[in-house]
């Protein structure tokens, strides 16, 4: 297909030597549909009932990573975005596309800097502000329908202008922008009092950005352009106005397109002579990203490095389809540092939305701390500490990495939430190992709950206690040690070993036949765990009855282990009756009880009452001599009775948190119901065919959950 070369335009306005640091729009791929503008009912946002954000994060992208996929798929506005085919940067101006030189553009802003995820979850930049110093708006587009537009005196026509602002907050049927619910504030910057009067209405108006597209033409970071421009008293003013403005407020600035020079420009770079602006200043670099689903690995840079100002600098997909002023319904494709600027200002619209309690700078630095700096061919050539402890790497090149929203929704570096009793509790980690007696009753419980926790960037973030719950993989239904024992005609045992574990079971007799010693041996907290039993049989004639008792550690992880809690122990009694029908069938009943603590360091120590039963059927000569049929129905171990109470620091509708306690009924809503068959054939005398079935209701004690199982077995004698 043949590529169609991109020009970088400037735009020089004289005698203040202003210049626009964008792209191009392309004649021939603007839209000049119908008006649209006036009733805003042509630009539905997409706000979500089940995923809204709040006053929170979302610990997760998995609640709403289909939603996202359906928008940047199908949604015209989305699609729109990516980049047409064939398009290029011309680098060495030569009139064709040379590779390794020129840039091909590709990819597409939104998804590139996972504003589809921040769309979905409900994020609009509802009840925020953006400034913007530009050349000229058409305020009556329809892609800013229906929002609060604040315009300052002197204000031009102009596709530069509204091309930026349509991308950090544009919305029609046609397009959406970063923050398409953001109100607006439209200054020129054809003067030096006309940019300060801008700044003074972004403070006035607590914008959280003021977003730049421009700079002063042929200026670099030197000290010799800080002083020609901002040593005068129309610079000195206009620069108190942005110091004025940035206590508050974020300043964002494009850094220059053309990259041949070895300094950036000098309002990208300005924190280099203010030092204090630092703290609210972001430099921004065009480049294309290689994805690869939501990571970058890979990146071609159209436009200057950030250089100078690589520690405040971060880089975004600035190829864009938007707005343009020809018409009300026009809209146009270009690139350029002028639309990868507003990208990152409608970010911080989007976080300020869904982080209100936080301040403006720390919304600044998470959106530094997650930019995706990983990919090849980023070179760390220093790192910046971000906050207290946390530090973040940047080149020279790609400044922080790529703008990456959704990561910054997400939590930054450990998170943590404190409990009433001063317990920190890092949120990596379980809050509670349930055990397998209580199936799903612990997740349950603690689903309704939202605890409020904070992560390594002062962030609060509302996380569903159900989701700090870790569940033990269950048993198989079968196990090697059933493959090596199937043959063997089942014989009466304890039901101690439901408490406990047959497979770790070694029993030793003392002295008379009846009498018997059982050592178990199992892992509690990665330590290992030591129980023992002491059962005796009693010989009725045709009836045998075997009483036992045991105690130990929870070797069987029946009980839960809770943060900060010790290993449960375990006390047991049971009897395990067996009776012959005939010559050839026997009957045994098997049952027990059990009585164990759940300790734990997070609230109140639980007993618990467990109990677990057993049926079985054995007969010997059913179809052939010597073949066997065994049925047995059972109801493995479970809590009966018992429950805990944790005070948990909950999350409040408005962002604040209050310490409640939350009642944990740790017996199972359903039990489980084990059905299980064997047979048992000899083909030949050396030969033996065994076959088993087995199938679960509920399993490990979970509502619903089903699972059956085969064991065939083939013995054979040389």
């Amino acid at each position: 297909m043949p590529r169609k070369t991109l020009l970088l335009t400037t735009v020089l306005l004289a005698p203040f030597l202003l210049a626009g640091c964008g792209g191009g729009e392309e004649g021939d791929d603007t839209d000049s549909s119908s008006n649209q503008s006036g009733s805003g009912g042509s630009s539905s946002l997409p706000i979500t009932d089940s995923a809204t954000l709040l006053t929170s994060f979302i610990d997760s992208l998995d609640p709403i990573r289909a939603r996202a996929t359906r928008l940047i798929r199908q949604d015209s506005r989305y699609t729109r975005q990516t980049a047409p085919d064939g398009r290029y940067v011309d680098k060495n101006s030569n009139g064709r596309f040379d590779s390794g030189i020129d840039v091909e553009l590709g990819g597409n802003p939104l998804s590139d800097a996972g504003i589809h995820y921040a769309h979905a979850a409900g994020l609009t930049g509802a009840g925020q502000v953006i400034a913007f110093s530009d050349n000229g708006f058409l305020t009556s587009h329809e892609a800013f329908s229906g929002r609060a537009i604040t315009r300052g005196s002197g204000l031009a026509v102009a596709d530069h202008g509204t091309f930026v602002a349509s991308i950090a907050a544009g919305n029609s049927d046609d397009m959406i922008g970063v923050a398409p619910a953001a109100d607006l504030i439209f200054g020129s910057f054809d003067s030096l009092s006309q940019l300060r009067a801008t700044a003074e209405s972004a403070e006035a108006a607590g914008a959280v950005a003021l977003n730049n597209s421009w700079g002063f033409s042929n200026t670099r970071a030197t000290r010799s352009d800080y002083n020609n421009i901002l040593g005068t008293s129309s610079g000195r003013a206009y620069l108190n106005a942005l110091k004025s403005y940035a206590d508050e407020g974020i300043v964002v600035f494009s850094v220059p397109n053309n990259s041949n020079f070895s300094s950036t420009g000098l309002m990208p770079a300005l924190p280099l002579f203010e030092p204090s602006l630092e703290q609210s200043w972001i430099a921004v670099v065009n480049g294309v990203p290689e994805m690869n689903g939501d990571d970058v690995i890979g990146a071609r840079r159209v436009s200057e490095p950030c250089l100078e100002a690589a520690a405040w600098c971060l880089s975004a997909n600035g190829s864009w389809t938007s707005a343009t002023a020809d018409s009300s319904g026009s809209y146009g494709f270009g690139t350029g540092t002028s639309y990868a600027a507003p990208t990152v200002s409608g970010a911080l619209a989007l976080l300020a939305e869904a982080f209100p309690n936080m301040t403006h700078q720390q919304l600044r630095v998470r959106l530094l701390a997650s930019a995706d700096n990983t990919f090849d061919g980023f070179t760390t050539e220093g790192s910046v500490e971000l906050a207290p402890g946390f530090t973040h790497n940047y080149s020279e090149e790609w400044g922080h990495g790529f703008l990456d929203v959704a990561a910054a929704l997400l939590p930054i570096g450990r998170a943590t939430a404190t409990m009433e009793n001063g317990t920190v509790l890092d949120m990596s980690k379980p809050l509670v190992v349930a055990g397998s007696a209580s199936g799903d009753a612990v997740t349950r419980a603690l689903a309704k709950v939202q605890i409020q926790s904070t992560d390594a960037l002062s962030a609060s973030f509302a996380v569903n206690a159900g989701q700090l719950v870790a569940t033990r993989q269950a048993d198989p239904l079968f196990s090697t040690r059933d493959l090596l024992t199937i043959a063997q005609t089942p014989s009466p045992t304890t039901a101690a070993t439901a408490f406990f574990g047959t497979e770790r079971g070694l029993p030793v007799m003392l002295g008379a036949d009846d009498i018997h010693l059982t050592l178990y041996h199992g892992q509690s907290s990665g330590t290992d765990a030591l129980g023992f039993g002491l059962s005796r049989g009693f010989d009725l004639g045709r009836t045998n009855l075997q009483l036992s008792t045991s105690y130990g550690a929870d070797t069987a992880a029946l009980l839960s282990e809770w943060n900060g809690g010790s290993g449960g122990a375990l006390a047991a009694m049971d009897m395990t009756l067996s009776t012959a029908l005939t010559d050839r069938s026997r009957l045994s009943l098997m049952m027990g009880y059990a009585y164990g603590q759940e300790d734990s360091n997070l609230g109140q120590s639980a007993d618990v009452l467990l109990n677990a039963t057993a049926l079985s059927y054995a007969h010997d000569h059913v179809l052939t001599a010597n073949d066997a049929l065994s049925l047995s129905l059972s109801l493995p171990a479970a809590i009966a009775s018992g429950s805990t109470s944790l005070s948990l620091p909950v999350a409040t509708h408005d962002g604040g948190t209050r310490h409640q306690d939350v009642r944990i009924d740790l017996a199972p809503r359903s039990r489980e119901v084990r059905l299980a068959l064997t047979y048992h054939r000899p083909l030949t005398p050396r030969t033996n065919i065994d076959v088993s079935l087995a199938h679960a209701q509920n399993r490990g004690h979970i509502s619903g959950v089903d699972e059956t199982a085969v064991l065939l077995g083939l013995r054979t004698r040389f």
